[in-house]
Parts: structure tokens; sequence; C-alpha cells
């Protein structure tokens, strides 16, 4: 592969699967059988599409300087490199390995955290094993293990904060004299020699191989191309024709009868029925999605059904199964390969080898569940000999279309669970259909909440007080969202329930900002220590009735460098138990009180655009992690501005009617 031929192997010529609408009628005009055929034929080079952007921005940096490289995310380029501990080899190895230590500086957004296993860019002359390109004046190699992140001033003074820390980003003003360090183990594969080169940076690794996910999406397409004009009963298909959910009986879905087990009851009964389809389930923050995926689950084990869970994450499928055990289904009904990460005793069989995943439907007499990733459920040897029941999406608001229909294949009927309300899928290809879009973001089609024929929008939140709920609600949900009771019977002593606004004067800060970590810390200390009840009268041996400890305060910032910023700064204060991290760190977490810093002192100062900073999904996670009120810490200049787009206009409009819910913080 060269510079100029990113993603090339595996590719092939695509199936005549366009399906164009007739000749005059616009693409607004398409059937739903000629859009989701389109879809399809876009499935087919989605995965290639998405790997050229990293592929670029790789054979970049083999020829240009790094001020000059294209990406800088998670790079890292070292001022200096030393060796800790020379080539050895340690007892009971085979492989050499060495210890080296860099100072330089990691960009901000990026996410070199230990463990990370990053590409080492070496200038000439290479070291052996060395890859290149055609044109490349620089070669990398694989090898490094991140093993400890750190920082440490002009005058080499380590940072004790830092060795434990997942990301480090350089603040504004005066904090910028401080430097990133790095310690990695440098193992090269066996067949490679010891050599004296050193490093001159760090850059991201490939995306994991998707061969086996594309060749699936085809083998798909090739059926479906036999057939047209018709298509086949296929849940993907009909996900992408945006149809109501097919069911055996014919009729409509089940309403929702009131009570604890309503929508369980309810999406049971619709799963029953499907036939060859699939149901969404939309769970806003804080509305029990995975309790009642997990007891719908668990409910169709009772029935003998065979079901597959699904998720981008390992975790994020181990949550699941967590709460599947949780509703009852015994550890020798459920089973999942292990992530490579040690961690406790788990309530699910381990399924490795691969021919572990054999014995474990042999040894099922009835009902059981098998939870994996993408890679897993595209895998035939990890596969059952016949279709599953059911497949269930977690997160559905965050897995891509394309990887949908490449998973669909393994199971007779999907469910979708998630919110695409939440973060947004991640996707870096332009594509010539919307593959890109989450399975969940697809069939709300650009409004707030699911429609109510295509499955089942949670409605009651048990988290949030109803008044900041009411805020959550209108910001995200279309006014559908409440709380149940007992929400409301929570307190905090003086301090009114909702959403509040800090405005901050500050200027020239573009991703962290010292005067807002300085609200933050003032605003923990404000409330630590203030009465907190929660009679938690649906399981009264949760109830609290405490003063508000440190653990009950959660920082989100909106930038890696502004929880560095506001880490440093709890720290320094004696609040070392107080949560810092961006929402991506805290999605599914939550605290009686959340403080939102956002960093920036202006428009003109954000780095990746007020799209990002003021993205709606974002801004809906930060806030809707509290229980009883969050806090938004922003510039008074922040929203100075007008957006040059319909959608930034409205997103604007939504974060300052956000800023204006509630009464100013004291």
């Amino acid at each position: 592969m060269t510079e100029d031929e990113p993603g090339r192997p595996g590719d092939r010529e695509p199936l005549g699967l366009q399906a164009p609408a007739p000749l005059g009628v616009p693409v607004a005009g398409r059937t739903p059988d000629q859009q989701a055929v389109a879809m399809l034929a876009a499935c087919l080079g989605y995965h290639q599409r998405e790997e050229k952007p990293f592929w670029w921005a790789h054979y970049d940096r083999l020829i240009s300087d790094p001020d000059e490289w294209t990406d800088k995310r998670s790079t890292f380029v070292a001022d200096s490199v030393s060796v800790i501990e020379p080539w050895h080899v340690p007892a009971g190895k085979r492989a050499a390995r060495r210890r080296l230590r860099m100072v330089g500086r990691i960009e901000p957004g990026s996410d070199l955290r230990i463990g990370a296993e990053p590409y080492t860019l070496y200038d000439a002359p290479l070291p052996p094993g060395a890859h290149t390109s055609v044109r490349g004046t620089r070669g990398w190699t694989a090898g490094i293990t991140v093993l400890e992140v750190g920082v440490e001033a002009d005058d080499g003074a380590a940072d004790a904060l830092g060795t434990d820390a997942h990301t480090r980003a350089h603040t504004d003003g005066p904090r910028s004299a401080l430097r990133d360090v790095l310690v990695v183990a440098d193992q090269p594969a066996m067949a490679h020699a010891r050599h004296d080169c050193l490093p001159m940076a760090l850059a991201p690794n490939a995306p994991p191989k998707t061969a086996g996910i594309a060749r699936v999406i085809r083998e798909l397409a090739e059926h479906v191309a036999a057939g047209l004009p018709a298509l086949p009963d296929q849940p993907a298909l009909d996900l992408l024709r945006r149809v109501p959910p097919r069911t055996r009986s014919g009729h409509a879905l089940p309403g929702v009868i009131e009570g604890p087990c309503g929508y369980i009851d309810a999406i049971t009964t619709a799963v029953l029925d499907l036939d060859g389809s699939y149901l969404a389930v939309q769970g806003p923050p804080g509305t029990g999605k995975t309790y009642t995926g997990a007891r719908v689950i668990a409910a169709l084990v009772d029935e003998g059904w065979h079901i597959g869970v699904v998720a981008q994450s390992h975790a994020v499928v181990e949550n699941m199964l967590t709460a599947i055990a949780g509703a009852g289904v015994p550890a020798a009904q459920l089973g999942k390969k292990p992530n490579g990460t040690p961690g406790p005793v788990t309530s699910w069989c381990s399924l490795a080898p691969d021919t572990a995943f054999g014995r474990f439907y042999a040894a099922q007499s009835g009902g059981y569940v098998v939870g994996g990733t993408a890679w897993d459920f595209t895998n035939t040897t990890r596969l059952p000999g016949a279709p599953l029941d059911l497949l269930v999406i977690d997160e559905a608001g965050q897995f891509a279309l394309a990887d949908t229909v490449a998973v669909s294949v393994a199971a007779r009927n999907l469910l979708l669970l998630g919110d695409p309300q939440q973060l947004p899928q991640v996707t870096q290809g332009t594509h010539p259909e919307p593959v890109d879009r989450s399975a969940l973001g697809w069939l709300t089609d650009g409004h707030d909440t699911l429609p109510d024929e295509l499955g089942y929008f949670l409605a009651r939140s048990w988290r949030m007080h109803p008044v900041l709920c009411a805020a959550v609600s209108q910001l995200s949900y279309d006014g559908r969202l409440t709380s149940v009771d007992a929400a409301a019977e929570r307190s905090l002593d003086g301090i009114d329930p909702g959403v509040h606004c800090v405005r901050v004067e500050h200027t020239g800060n573009a991703v962290s900002s010292v005067e807002e970590a300085d609200v933050v810390v003032r605003l923990a200390r404000d409330v630590i220590g203030r009465r907190w009840i929660d009679p938690r009268r649906d399981a009264p041996a949760l109830a609290v009735d405490r003063p508000l400890a440190q653990g009950d305060v959660m920082v989100v910032a909106a930038y890696n460098a502004q929880v560095w910023t506001v880490r440093r700064a709890l720290d320094a204060a004696g609040l070392r138990a107080v949560r810092v991290g961006t929402v991506d760190k805290f999605q599914g977490q939550e605290a009686p009180v959340v403080l939102v810093s956002m960093a920036a002192s202006s428009p003109d100062d954000v780095p990746r655009g007020m799209e990002f900073l003021l993205d709606r999904n974002r801004v809906n996670v930060a806030v809707s992690r509290g229980q009883w009120c969050a806090v938004v810490v922003r510039s008074t200049a922040l929203t100075d501005y007008l957006p040059t787009t319909p959608d930034g206009l409205e997103e604007l409009g939504a974060f300052i009617g956000l800023c204006a819910t509630g009464t100013p913080a004291r």
C-alpha cells in the first residue's frame, strides 16, 4: 500500500445496486424500497471510505513538518527522548524490549493514555523492520506501549499528579511552560533486530481490520441484487426503508399499560410478534434503558429465544450482560469472548478460544444470550449454525447503519436500544448516502424523539428532578420526557433544582480556562456539606439523608485540557474526590450536582468550531448527568456571534435557552 492508495486491500467493484430514483425524480422522491437499496449499495464501500482519512493523515506525517500535519490529534512530537532501560530480554520472555522517556507535547483533544499502543515515527536512518511510503522521508513501526503519562516544568521538575492521568494537554497562559512526559515500552516484532534509533513522534495506530464485516455486507448485497426489484423480508432492510416493524399478527405495536412493568411487557410482546423485522426503543437519560432491556431479554430467554447482544465496545456489552444476569438469567446461559483485559470474575461464560462458542451452543437446551462486537457477529466461527432469534444492538444511537446492516444477518430480528440525542456516531469518511448515521438517528429522521409507529420512547426519567428534567426535555426531547414522582421527593438544602448558569469574564482562552476552574472550585465548596435527602421509596435500602460528599459532585469539561486544569485546581483545594472528565467519560453516570465548564472565551477562540462546543447532543449528555441540578459555567462572550447555517442558529438558540431556564447560581 502506498500513500496514494489507502484502503486498497479488499476493494472490489461495487454491485449494480444503486437503484436510482426514476429519471427526473429527486432523491427526496425515492420510494422506501429505492432508498433502502441505495443505502445498501453505499454500505459496500463504507469501511474503506471511513479508513481513508486515517491513511491520508498517516502518510502526510511521513513527508511533512510536524507543524504542518493535517491531523495532529493523538500525536506526540518529542523534544527529547532518553533511554531509561536499554534493550534486554526479561525473565521468562523471548523478545527484547527497552523503556524510553519521551518529553514533548500532546496535542489538545488527544487520547494518548496509559495502555495505548500508537505507531512510532522515526526520521532517517530508519530502524530494522520500519515501514515507509514511496515519498516518505520518515518510517513507522508498531510495538510501543504507553506506560506512564505525566507533565513536568521546563526546569525538569515532574508533576506528581501526572503519572496516572489518562490524558494530558497544555492549558492556556502561564502553564503552557509545562511539557508532557511519556514513559513507553518498546517491543518490536521478534524478527527485528535491536537498534539505537530513537523515535521523533508517536501517532495513532491503524484502525481495526474490517474485511470480515465488509464481506458480510457484500454477501447480503449480492443476495438482494439477485432478487431485484423485489426486496426480501430482512430486519436491516426494513430499518433502511423506515417502515413500521413487520409483525406476524399484522397488528400495530401494543400500547404501554401504566405500571412498573408497563414498558417491559409491551416491548416483550412486540418482540415476540416480530416477523423478521426490527423494533426500536429510545431511552433518554435515567429512564432505565439497560434495566428495561435486560428484563425484556430475560423474559425472551424464558421463552427459549437465542439472543445476541452487540455494541460498539466490550464495556457496553458487558454492562448489559451484567444487567441480564441481575434479571435472573444464569451464568451458564450467558457467554462472551474475553476482551483481553483482566478483570473480576464475570457473571457469564468466557468463550475462548473460538471453539468455545460451539461448546457453549451445544450445551444449551433452551434460551441463551451471547455478547460481542460487530467482529463477533460477522464471524461464522462464533455464531450458531442457525440465525439467532434476536440481536439486541445496545447504544444504537452510536452504532452506524452500515455496521447494523452487517450484524443483522446474524439474527431473524433486531432490537435497537439507545438514544440518538446523546453522543453522536463518530465517523471520518464522506459517504454517498447517510450510512454513517446511527441506526436510531436514521429512524428519528431529524426529529428529537422516535415516532410511535417505529417503537417505544421511554418517557419517565428516574434520575432527574422534575425541574431539571423539564429543561432537558425542552432541549432534546420535544417536551415528552418527564420525571417519576420519586424524583421530586429529593432535596438539597439551600440549592434550587434545575439548570443554573454562571457567567465568567475571561479572554484569550481556547480549550482551558483557569478563571472557570476557580469558579468550579468555589461552586463545589459551596454545595459540599449541604444536606442531601433522597428517600428512594422504590428502594428504601438505598435511601440517603446525609451531607453532600465530594463524590456527589461531577465536573464535565468541554475539552481534555480543561479537565486537566480543573483537576489541578480541585486537587489544590483538597477536593480530590470530585470527579472530572469529558462527556465521553461520563455517559451513563450520574451525580446529584453537575458542574459544566465550557472553557472557551469567545467563538473566535474555539479550535473545533462552535458546532462542536454547543453540539446539542453533547450539552444534553453533560447536563442530564445531574439528579438535582446542573450549573453551566461559561464565558460572558461565548454566545456573541451569528451562525451562518440554520442548524448552527438552532444549536445556539437551544444553548441560550438552556442557560436561561433557571436562576443564576450564587
